[in-house]
């Protein structure tokens, strides 16, 4: 049998309270993917290790292997991401990117390409100027994590017959586009309408990495259909 022992970079990405002084936390880890952990005592005033598991903090911590949950047995802060602490507007899309990492990965299932990601993603919220630079950020990451795991949306040609003429909406249960005559065909695949501009905001989520997002320019109006795309295609592949 291996060391019940793993330490471990880890996102905090969820705490509740627990009993008079212990925390239940939710950790996205470098080496083993999302575990729950039960931080003992952090909620007394002279504990030392409370303010080090804030939500969105990135940390390396130590941890032993019960029956259940994990037990906190040390942990060192890395990076804080007060930023995204600091500014509702950040801490609400923040949530968002959380959630879909809680719908869409399995417990203990090591995935480090979306470990770093979320990291990018955490780091760049926490200096995002205003709430429209959040949503941006936040879209994007949540898109590239579909993107991850198989699910990014198909943009080049449509999901039913392979036409690259002009879109004409969006099937999160066939995985992509459609053109306007499958559309009107598609019998019980739900389909909603997406305008070009939307299409184009699209791609360039898809295709940009988040560092160049702030040299995008984003219409809030295509944002909100892309936050279609995304929620709907998350609610058909999450779990």
């Amino acid at each position: 049998m291996g060391s019940r022992f793993l330490t471990t970079e880890a996102l905090v990405i969820g705490s509740m309270r627990y009993g008079e002084a212990d925390r239940i936390l939710t950790l996205y880890t470098r080496d083993r993917g999302r575990l729950g952990a039960i931080a003992k005592g952090v909620r007394r005033t002279k504990s030392k290790t409370g303010g080090r598991l804030e939500p969105f903090s990135l940390v390396r911590v130590s941890l032993y292997a019960g029956r259940g949950l994990y037990t906190v047995v040390g942990v060192e802060t890395v990076r804080t991401f007060q930023g995204v602490r600091d500014q509702l507007f950040r801490m609400e899309e923040g949530a968002r990117m959380l959630s879909a990492v809680r719908h869409l990965f399995p417990e203990e299932e090591g995935h480090i390409q979306a470990f770093n990601l979320l990291v990018r993603g955490i780091a760049r919220l926490a200096e995002a100027a205003d709430a429209d630079a959040a949503a941006g950020v936040v879209l994007a990451a949540r898109l590239k994590l579909l993107g991850l795991l198989g699910y990014a949306p198909s943009t080049s040609s449509c999901a039913v017959c392979g036409s690259e003429d002009q879109p004409y909406g969006f099937s999160a249960s066939l995985g992509g586009i459609v053109c306007e005559d499958c559309a009107s065909t598609a019998g019980n695949y739900s389909c909603f309408t997406l305008s070009s501009g939307a299409l184009a905001t699209l791609r360039a989520l898809l295709n940009s990495p988040l560092s160049d997002l702030e040299g995008l320019e984003l219409d809030r109006r295509a944002l909100g259909e892309v936050e279609q795309v995304v929620a709907q295609t998350l609610a058909y592949h999450g779990h």
